[in-house]
C-alpha cells in the first residue's frame, strides 16, 4: 500500500522517533526520511517532495512544525500532525491536514497513513 510513497517525520524525542521510523520501515513505504530539528525538516522538504509528512508539532524547545506543515499541505503534501494537545488538532485538521493525539499506538499511525494515503 505505501510502496511508492515517500515520508519525512520529524521528531525530537529519540526514542519516538526510532520506534515510529521503524514502523514506517515496516509498513514499506518506499522511502523514510527522519529528521530530529525543524531547520532539517524545512531543509529536506526544500530539496524534494514528499507524499506524507509526519510531524510532531512542537518541537526545538518552543518552534512549532505548523507552518512547515501548512506549507507542505497546499503544495499536496498529505500532512499529519501529532501532539498531546488535542484542542488545537480540531483547530488545524482539513482536506490535506490530519491530527494524531499523543500518544498514539502503531496501530492508530498505521490507520491515520492510510487515510492520508487514500484522501
Amino acid at each position: 500500500m505505501f510502496d511508492d510513497l515517500k515520508i519525512v517525520y520529524l521528531e525530537d524525542e529519540p526514542i519516538v522517533a526510532l520506534d515510529t521510523s521503524e514502523h514506517l520501515k515496516n509498513l514499506g513505504f518506499g522511502e523514510v526520511k527522519v529528521v530530529s530539528r525543524l531547520r532539517d525538516a524545512e531543509a529536506l522538504t526544500c530539496e524534494d517532495n514528499f507524499d506524507v509528512a509526519l510531524f510532531d508539532i512542537n518541537v526545538d524547545k518552543g518552534q512549532t512544525s505548523l507552518e512547515l506543515g501548512h506549507q507542505l499541505a497546499s503544495r499536496g503534501t498529505k500532512v499529519i500532525f501529532a501532539s498531546g494537545n488535542s484542542s488545537l488538532g480540531r483547530e488545524i485538521s482539513g482536506e490535506s491536514i490530519l491530527f494524531l493525539d499523543k500518544p498514539f499506538s502503531l496501530t492508530q499511525l498505521t490507520s491515520m497513513l492510510k487515510q492520508a494515503a487514500n484522501t
